[in-house]
């Protein structure tokens, strides 16, 4: 019988490991190693082709003309817009989150403390601004390749950028300084694919438990523990289910677009509406691979699966922290159309660097996987071979209301 292989595990995730942005050649050479992996387990994938709004950033600059004359290193933030070629050159004002008491009169490049929620970004956009720079929440982050939700746009929009924590810092000590902000960048429609398999129960093969990963990273980041580790643990489970005979059928998908607002997933759960009530749960792996850690996980479901999972991780002599949560992962759009989604991932040190190029896998290791490895075979194997399904396909009303939420934070909801 084929055994689950930490190792293999974490083989995988380092071949994995380059950026995997939707829409470039990256993420396709992800998706064919993730169909030869597939077929060499003896699948045969279904690549689901959607399409998504994607960018490039051509050029993102940052010069302090006065007090002093320097360049600052930044990143520029996706689906913000452009400036002209020459850029845009104003005064620096701090507007901490977007505080009404800060809020100056437009024209201005505002500093802000951190990326703010959807209600600040509207504060902020009434007062005009000619650019904005985000600081990161740390002085040891490295910056943050992020995007805005183009949702957010149509609430108006500005040049935004990422600089380094000591960076604002300066600026905002110093007082009056000038700077010019440059940001050019490419906005298209790209075609991206979901990769689907599954092991077709025997016994009950119109119930299915669905085992999911997001494969894509922001741009220009390795992306090993979000989310090459959780893609090579997915397809490690896949390899061994596709040996053995389950009573449920168990559907692998490998998601792209999850970094640019859960496109892939949001595009299946449209295409395959009718055929969701089949679906009893979604598993979704996703930021796994830290070594030094703890194990997680986040139910958006029925009220019996935390004492359950609590139960399971003191049996099993592991320890898992749980919740009932909604997650910003590809499990929520499942659970917006009612189906319960557990998410587990792995706290870690190593996280801190998500979304950056500090998301190299320094930190990653075996032990990460062997930690996780006992609870989700227990589990899957709860789901698959139990004669009734251990749970009812629910999610609570206090969950459904997050999740609105959710979605109306990212603005994600009537986008244009």
């Amino acid at each position: 019988m084929t055994e689950f292989d930490s190792s293999r595990v974490l083989n995988l995730a380092r071949r994995l490991s380059f950026p995997r942005f939707a829409g470039s050649e990256g993420e396709a050479r992800a998706r064919e190693l993730i169909v030869e992996e597939l077929r060499s387990s003896g699948y045969e994938p279904a690549l689901e082709e959607f399409e998504t709004l994607t960018f490039k950033i051509d050029r993102a600059e940052l010069r302090v003309l006065k007090p002093w004359t320097a360049d600052v290193e930044c990143a520029g933030v996706g689906f913000s817009g452009s400036t002209p070629e020459s850029g845009v050159e104003s005064e620096v004002r701090y507007v901490e989150t977007g505080e009404r008491l800060l809020l100056p009169e437009e024209g201005y490049i505002l500093l802000l403390s951190r990326m703010p929620k959807l209600e600040g970004y509207k504060r902020i956009m009434k007062s005009k601004p000619a650019g904005l720079l985000v600081a990161e929440g740390s002085p040891h982050r490295d910056l943050s390749h992020v995007a805005l939700m183009p949702g957010w746009r149509k609430h108006g929009s500005a040049p935004m950028l990422r600089i380094r924590f000591r960076d604002a810092h300066r600026i905002l000590e110093a007082g009056g300084v000038r700077a010019r902000l440059t940001l050019i960048q490419n906005e298209w429609k790209a075609k991206c694919y979901n990769v689907v398999v599954e092991r077709r129960g025997w016994k009950y093969p119109d119930e299915v438990v669905v085992v999911c990963a997001h494969y894509d990273t922001v741009y220009g980041v390795p992306g090993v523990i979000d989310n090459a580790c959780g893609t090579a643990l997915a397809l490690e489970l896949a390899r061994l289910f596709s040996g053995r005979r389950v009573k449920r059928t168990v559907r692998f998908i490998l998601f792209s677009a999850e970094e640019l607002g859960l496109r892939g997933s949001q595009a299946y759960v449209e295409k395959h509406k009718d055929q969701l009530e089949n679906v009893k749960m979604v598993i979704n792996l996703d930021v796994h691979g830290g070594a030094l850690g703890s194990n997680d996980a986040i139910v958006t479901g029925p009220a019996q699966v935390k004492p359950y999972l609590e139960v399971l991780s003191r049996e099993l002599g592991v320890n898992l922290s749980v919740r009932e949560d909604v997650m910003g992962s590809d499990g929520t759009p499942f659970a917006k159309v009612g189906v319960p989604v557990v998410n587990f991932s792995r706290s870690s040190g190593a996280s801190a660097g998500t979304h950056s190029v500090g998301d190299d896998g320094r930190f990653v290791g075996v032990w990460a996987f062997e930690s996780m490895k006992p609870l989700l075979l227990k589990f899957l194997n709860l789901l698959t071979e139990s004669e009734e399904f251990p749970f009812p396909r629910e999610v609570p009303e206090g969950l459904k209301k997050k999740i609105t939420e959710f979605f109306k934070m990212l603005g994600l909801e009537d986008e244009e």
